[in-house]
């Protein structure tokens, strides 16, 4: 018996149209039912600020903002998103550091993706 896992594409498998706001923008893709949020925003979508660390929803790395509400990408089958509006890390930019991000400036904290997920 073949197991399919998520984000594995297989012949014949049912596909699922997805239409959601992406960062202020509309979007459209065709994916596998099983398919997670993460993995679309990532590999059909291009965006790869969420980053997925533990793929157990433990980390947060890969959390994003569904309606306004956090929620982890990696736990999130993409079909539940339709109609929804999501916000990426790359979608809370506004061409300005934070006070955050600043201070990380100012004080040499520069980290990798998965110490400083985001």
């Amino acid at each position: 018996m073949t197991m399919v896992r998520p984000g594995m594409a297989q012949s014949g498998m049912d596909r699922a149209d997805i239409a959601f706001d992406l960062n202020g923008a509309a979007v459209s893709v065709s994916v596998p039912p099983v398919r997670r949020l993460s993995q679309v925003l990532r590999d059909e979508l291009r965006l790869t600020g969420t980053k997925v660390g533990c793929d157990a929803g433990d980390c947060g790395a890969c959390t994003v903002l569904v309606d306004g509400n956090p929620v982890c990408a990696c736990l999130v089958p993409a079909a539940s998103v339709t109609g929804a509006s999501v916000t990426t890390v790359e979608g809370l930019a506004d061409g300005r550091l934070s006070a955050l991000q600043a201070s990380f400036l100012e004080h040499g904290a520069a980290q990798c993706g998965i110490c400083t997920p985001g």
